[in-house]
């Protein structure tokens, strides 16, 4: 756009861009209010980046930062007063990431920000969520203990299988059964953890694990819990084991005072995406995605 002047993003400019945040934020929490509170925005402004300057006046600006394998806008990554100008910004900043592999964090209730980000070649990877924890209990569910690691260790196995298989086709590599024991051992140590498994029939079927995240982004409301993972096995899914799991989990969180429970998901998993969204799971963001050949 001739009239838009593009820009390195400098302290100058923190003032104006977390004003853009900020608005972005309200509007969001118009739709979905178990979100972040009470929120530095200057805090959230993170990375190295560019901003699209009208007459002087900050209209847009995008934030990137780096991993080994990756580049990512995160959830407060981008804001604008005209979308359209994350186009341009993009396509200033993308090439100093020097990575094939692209994503952004965007608000699902935003229709101007997700379409902007479509209309730059990314698609939807990943479903954020968020609901209210209620009161309940899953049949045939119990806390986790450490001898149920062999069990672990078949459920992990499966769901990497899940994910290999169409129409997900994830990269996802098997982990050995050595390696599994090693990344759960100090889980029943850890308080950031709770481990539930399903039984039937006396068998383990199925785990459910609720995770302690840190606070301190947009998408984390406070005094909230994750459910970090739900797998039964192949022989189970569909006759409610899974349910079991997430009533469990929905009510441990209750008893304990927690106001909200996070998730997120791979929406190309189907079993996935048509469960969660089934038990009142509410999208919060949209995680993008775009390999650059």
């Amino acid at each position: 756009m001739p009239d838009v002047e593009i820009r390195p993003f400098s302290d100058e400019h923190l003032g104006a861009a977390a004003a853009l945040l900020a608005e972005r934020h309200e509007r969001h929490l118009a739709t979905e209010p178990l979100l972040a509170r009470d929120v530095d925005f200057r805090a959230q402004l993170r990375g190295e980046g560019v901003v699209a300057l009208r007459d002087g006046v900050l209209r847009a600006y995008l934030l990137g930062q780096t991993t080994d394998d990756d580049a990512f806008v995160d959830f407060a990554g981008c804001a604008a007063a005209e979308p359209e100008l994350l186009r341009d910004l993009y396509a200033a900043l993308a090439p100093q990431w020097a990575r094939e592999r692209h994503r952004v964090y965007v608000p699902a209730s935003d229709p101007a920000l997700v379409d902007v980000w479509f209309r730059l070649a990314f698609g939807l990877q990943f479903t954020l969520a968020v609901r209210e924890p209620v009161a309940g209990r899953g049949d045939g569910v119990r806390l986790g203990r450490r001898d149920d690691l062999d069990t672990v260790v078949e459920l992990e196995q499966s769901f990497t299988d899940h994910l290999r298989e169409a129409p997900s086709f994830s990269g996802r590599q098997r982990e050995t059964d050595e390696e599994i024991r090693a990344d759960w051992q100090d889980t029943w140590d850890d308080e950031r953890f709770i481990h539930l498994v399903v039984e039937r029939d006396g068998r383990v079927v199925g785990h459910a694990l609720l995770y302690r995240r840190e606070p301190g982004d947009l998408r984390i409301p406070a005094n909230c819990i994750d459910l970090a993972l739900v797998v039964t096995l192949p022989e189970v899914r569909g006759t409610g084991a899974g349910s079991a799991l997430v009533a469990h989990a929905l009510g441990w969180a209750h008893e304990r005072g927690f106001d909200a429970i996070t998730i997120d998901w791979r929406v190309v998993n189907l079993l996935a995406d048509r469960f969660f969204r089934a038990r009142g799971f509410r999208p919060t963001f949209m995680r993008l995605y775009r390999h650059v050949p």
